[in-house]
């Protein structure tokens, strides 16, 4: 058992999966970390699944669970923490009164803006360490992976 646990192991080292995770992970950190210094010091990384997959006109909390691919329950859960860190808004959807709508407010807008500029930052930082071309390819690149398993997730 310990061969194949060994091999599995030597096999994630150098999975494409694993090490876009890792990157990404590795940013996402940074990211948050530089935000929560500027300001926003109890955000946490489970509540930017919810800025993520707003919309501009607000969500639905079934909405944002299903986009973050988590339970409602759990977004529930993420959304009452976030609000009363005073970042959204929760009315009842006028349309549909069993629903919820999240939206943000001015203190939301100003997180999510802080955290557009950090991420160009270090964006900027990964362009400039592979270069303005290499940078490009690299987006267009993880575009065609991701499309690839979006389209073969469809079937």
């Amino acid at each position: 058992m310990t061969d194949v646990l060994s091999e599995f192991a030597e096999s994630a080292s150098n999975d494409f999966g694993r090490l876009l995770q890792g990157s990404a992970a590795s940013m996402n950190k940074a990211v948050l970390e530089k935000v929560t210094s500027q300001g926003h010091p109890k955000i946490r990384p489970s509540h930017i699944a919810l800025f993520v997959n707003l919309d501009v006109d607000g969500t639905h909390i079934s909405v944002l669970a299903e986009r973050a691919g988590i339970s409602r329950q759990a977004m529930g859960v993420i959304v009452r923490e976030v609000e009363s860190l005073g970042y959204i808004n929760t009315n009842p959807d006028v349309a549909d009164r069993r629903a919820t709508i999240v939206t943000l407010t001015p203190l939301g807008i100003e997180f999510c803006r802080l955290a557009i500029a950090v991420s160009d930052e270090w964006n900027a930082s990964v362009a400039a360490l592979l270069g303005a071309e290499q940078a490009e390819l690299m987006r267009q690149q993880l575009r065609q992976i991701s499309g690839m398993f979006t389209a073969t997730s469809a079937h």
